[in-house]
């Protein structure tokens, strides 16, 4: 028995599929049908029905057109052509045919007349969306379309034949204390993440989010311990709408916010609202003027908070600007910093000086920024002097200050920096002394990659040893260091001083790529810093480069603001990609911020219209049906729990995948099962997805852990089917779904 449809489930329902489409039973028509002596009671009764399913119809057009919308891609011209075609497909096809039908009914008069005038009812099921206008102005007045709202940046001379004349520029905000009313209204949303905070509370050894750092408890301690207060990560960066190389080069300032203490499951794109979209260049009338908007939500909700809904009545919910993110030309533009590297001061969080930092290895604790030394350097007004330009606007929120944001942005630190320097440096040294390219570029090309791995590992240029960087996107070189110790460690050995660097490394990504870390993290990582930037200089002869200075602020930020992954951009990077598909679909560039944001809007609109949940749904694969009694090895079934009702003999689906908690599984992934009493992790390999009735487990086998292999930095362990067991993803140790692979030795 397969099913080639995705389902979608939650732990109290059946298997389902993902989209409902409300359907018009033609066979109602049938049940008016009446035999002689039918009174006109009845049928007015059985008319009443349908008239209350018609109802429905509105709703379901809203969601029709709300979800045309939500399609980024979409041209919103063509929204109408849709709406238009639809309703003539109603009216001249499906109900001319029903009406047609009637005649070979045995139906009264009044009968006849009753279902008429419901179907009429029905011809036109998009008259309160006909127009685009009246659309938006519906959905606006719904409070689900939150509309952008145009606030003026400044002036600038424009040419009127031969004269200039004045013409004031706007930039496109959108209200975030709406946004968030809105999505906190949304099914059990207030609920899940309060539950959340609650559960933070109850593991303070361990650090996973925002609300349990030092720098948190500081801002949160001017609210009570009864009112509901949640933080907010803003972040700002400009992207590029229009081809980089091309003559009509255009760049957007795009300013996002989101909620700081989302259930880890919920790093959706969907989850971060747009505040501001503005042409950059517009930033020269100052920042006061382009971030003003935003500068007041944020104040307003702090200061006055949003008035929730919830089934137990209205809430006052306050947020706090917890961090400002970026990247770093991002941060040092917005908070007022020198923006190159080749400043004398380029550092936020210190006034170590540009030479110093090219041999510094651990922080210089005297000179960190303060709020003293930020005013002293403002009021010295020398960008070469003190690495300060200017204020930082963001400083005008009550709880906020430029030089306690503790946060940095691995992605391009680490991804697109150091890891770079790293393996270069690596790479020159090891062709062809161990290995040549072309053999490197084999395995590369050879490699299995598992099934966690989103990305492959492009070809080494023959001109890499020419270059400044890997030709590599973040993503790909965070894999590519992840993977190169066993496509390639055979043939180094193992006394290598560079291979020790590369190895420096990897100890120092498992730190920083790690969500979840022990609150006596920060020492260690202080350390790994020390340790790696001194091997760095002692290996390659070569000084550190700036992205390498920052690594020392890290076990700093760590301890104010915990994890060092949980700020990184590249979630808000991929906002950037989804913000800018529409203009990708138009060929206007007339005011091209607000044809993105109003697109954006929309597309929000569905997602408060469908009421969806903010825990993401369960979603199960094509299934098949299985017998217990067919596996290889069928002790697993004592394992099951008793809620399952399942014997050796009976019979379930088994589904090729199924996506738990935003983590998407399959047969063949590895899982971290536990910890055994030496501290040792127990891995098991995903053999089976079962789904019972409104229940699934997966059924393991347990792997053979050799030990841990230091040169090639990963876990040796042997395939083992003796023993099986099943297990709930609940249980599991860590839920992050691993591969299994194969060195080449």
């Amino acid at each position: 028995m397969l099913f080639q449809k995705l389902f979608t489930s939650d732990s109290s329902s059946n298997p389902q599929p993902s989209e409902n489409i409300a359907l018009i039973d033609v066979n109602l028509l049938s049940s008016i049908s009446c035999e002689p002596g039918n009174n006109d009671e009845a049928s007015v009764f059985e008319v009443h029905q349908i008239e209350i399913d018609n109802l429905s119809l509105r709703t379901e057009a809203d969601k029709f057109v709300s979800k045309l919308y939500g399609k980024p891609k979409l041209p919103r011209e063509y929204i109408q052509d849709i709406v238009d075609n639809v309703t003539t497909f109603v009216e001249s096809g499906i109900l001319t045919n029903l009406k047609n039908k009637l005649s070979h009914l045995n139906l009264t008069d009044v009968q006849c007349a009753s279902v008429c005038t419901v179907l009429d009812d029905m011809k036109h099921p998009f008259s309160h969306l006909r127009s685009e206008y009246i659309r938006f102005k519906y959905f606006t007045s719904t409070g689900e379309f939150i509309p952008p709202v145009p606030y003026e940046i400044g002036e600038i001379d424009i040419a009127d034949g031969a004269k200039l004349k004045k013409s004031k520029v706007y930039g496109q905000t959108v209200p975030i204390d709406l946004s968030l009313k809105q999505f906190l209204e949304l099914p059990n949303a207030l609920e899940d993440i309060l539950k959340y905070v609650d559960s933070l509370k109850n593991n303070p050894d361990v650090k996973q989010n925002f609300m349990q750092t030092k720098l948190w408890k500081t801002k949160r301690s001017k609210f009570s311990d009864d009112e509901i207060v949640l933080p907010l990560y803003s972040y700002y960066d400009e992207c590029q709408c229009n081809n980089p190389l091309g003559s009509h080069v255009k760049k957007l300032g795009c300013a996002y916010v989101e909620i700081a203490c989302l259930p880890p499951m919920n790093s959706s794109i969907y989850n971060i609202f747009v505040s501001l979209v503005f042409e950059s260049d517009y930033r020269c009338f100052s920042d006061e003027k382009a971030f003003a908007p935003l500068i007041e939500k944020l104040k307003f909700v702090e200061e006055t908070g949003i008035i929730v809904n919830t089934p137990e009545g209205p809430k006052r919910v306050f947020f706090i600007c917890g961090l400002l993110l970026g990247d770093n030309l991002g941060l040092n533009s917005v908070g007022g910093f020198a923006e190159g590297f080749t400043a004398n001061f380029f550092c936020r969080f210190c006034k170590s000086h540009r030479e110093v930092t090219k041999s510094q290895t651990v922080e210089d604790i005297p000179t960190l920024r303060t709020e003293t030394s930020y005013a002293s350097d403002l009021a010295v007004n020398n960008v070469s002097l003190t690495g300060v330009k200017s204020n930082c606007v963001f400083n005008q929120i009550p709880s906020f200050s430029i030089v306690s944001n503790f946060c940095v942005d691995i992605f391009h630190d680490l991804g697109e920096g150091v890891c770079h320097y790293v393996m270069l440096n690596v790479l020159k040294h090891c062709i062809p002394k161990y290995f040549s390219i072309d053999l490197l570029n084999h395995r590369i090309e050879m490699f299995r990659y598992g099934p966690t791995d989103s990305n492959c590992i492009p070809s080494i240029s023959d001109e890499f040893a020419k270059k400044d960087k890997l030709k590599m996107s973040g993503s790909e070189t965070f894999l590519f260091v992840k993977l190169f110790g066993i496509i390639i460690g055979d043939k180094v050995p193992y006394d290598d001083s560079y291979w020790e660097l590369y190895l420096k490394l990897c100890c120092l990504l498992d730190i920083c790529l790690s969500k979840t870390l022990s609150s006596r993290q920060g020492p260690a990582l202080r350390v790994l810093v020390g340790e790696f930037n001194s091997m760095y200089i002692e290996v390659t002869g070569d000084t550190l480069k700036p992205k390498m200075h920052h690594l020392i602020h890290y076990a700093r930020v760590f301890e104010e603001s915990g994890p060092v992954a949980l700020t990184s951009t590249k979630t808000f990077e991929r906002k950037h990609r989804s913000l800018l598909m529409p203009a990708h679909a138009t060929e206007s560039r007339t005011n091209i911020a607000k044809t993105v944001t109003i697109q954006h809007q929309l597309n929000m609109c569905h997602r408060f219209k469908s009421l969806s949940s903010i825990i993401p749904p369960t979603e199960f694969g094509p299934a098949s049906e299985v017998f217990l009694s067919n596996f290889s090895n069928y002790e697993f079934v004592h394992t099951l729990p008793k809620s399952f009702n399942l014997s050796f003999t009976t019979s379930c689906l088994a589904a090729n995948w199924v996506n738990f908690k935003g983590s998407k599984y399959k047969p063949g992934m590895v899982l971290l099962h536990s910890v055994d009493n030496s501290g040792g992790p127990v891995f098991v390999l995903l053999e089976s997805i079962l789904f019972h009735e409104n229940l699934f487990i997966f059924v393991v086998s347990f792997l053979l852990t050799i030990g841990f292999d230091s040169h090639i930095h990963a876990y040796d362990v042997q395939l083992s089917k003796k023993k099986w067991s099943s297990v709930l993803p609940s249980d599991l140790y860590d839920p992050l779904p691993l591969s299994i692979h194969h060195s080449i030795s």
